[in-house]
C-alpha cells in the first residue's frame, strides 16, 4: 500500500511533543488529504489507528459536505462509532437561546 507523505510525518513525530491541538490539526488536515485523494483505506487506516473519539473531533471541524463524504467512505461499525461519538459531542454543547435577535414580530 502506498502512504502518503504527510501519513509517514504523523507516524515519525513523537506524541509527547503534540498536545492536542496539534494532533488534532494534523489528523483533521489527513482527513482532508485523504477525502480529497479518495484514499478511503488511509481514510479507514486513520479510524482505526487514533478510535472514534478523536476522529469524531478531528471530523467535527470538516463541512458538512466533507463529513458525510468522509463517513460514506468508511466501513459500517466505523460509520456507527464516530456517528455516537458526533451526536455524544453535540449533546454536550450548551443550548443556544432562541429570539435572542434584536428584531420582534409584530
Amino acid at each position: 500500500m502506498q502512504r502518503l507523505s504527510w501519513l509517514r510525518v504523523l507516524q515519525r513525530s513523537p506524541a509527547p511533543r503534540l498536545n492536542d491541538t496539534t494532533r488534532h490539526h494534523g489528523l483533521t488536515h489527513a482527513v482532508i488529504s485523504a477525502l480529497t485523494e479518495r484514499r478511503t483505506d488511509v481514510l479507514r487506516h486513520l479510524v482505526d489507528r487514533h478510535g472514534a473519539p478523536l476522529m469524531a473531533s478531528a471530523m467535527a471541524n470538516l463541512s458538512i459536505r466533507q463529513r458525510a463524504d468522509a463517513l460514506s467512505l468508511l466501513t459500517r461499525d466505523q460509520r456507527s462509532r464516530i456517528d455516537n461519538q458526533l451526536r455524544a459531542s453535540q449533546a454536550q454543547q450548551p443550548w443556544t437561546r432562541l429570539g435572542t435577535s434584536s428584531k420582534t414580530l409584530h
